[in-house]
């Protein structure tokens, strides 16, 4: 099985996300200050871009992330 290859774009304005990722199978990723990493199922990557381009990612995660889509803690 290969492995997963993700895109990742550090997100340094953010308090609380350290970095959003994406991979080729629509899924999200948010790596969290603490090393918390959770995986988000079936996020087109274009979403995944907005959050880490928001002007607040932890807003744009409460509302447009967690409340739409399964999350999996990772790492």
């Amino acid at each position: 099985m290969p492995a997963v290859q993700i895109r990742w774009r550090e997100t340094p304005e953010s308090s609380n996300v350290e970095a959003v990722g994406w991979d080729e199978d629509m899924n999200m990723y948010a790596r969290f200050k603490g090393g918390t990493v959770y995986m988000y199922l079936n996020v087109h990557y274009q979403r995944a871009v907005a959050a880490s381009r928001a002007k607040s990612v932890g807003r744009y995660f409460h509302e447009h992330i967690k409340p739409n889509y399964k999350a999996v803690k990772i790492g």
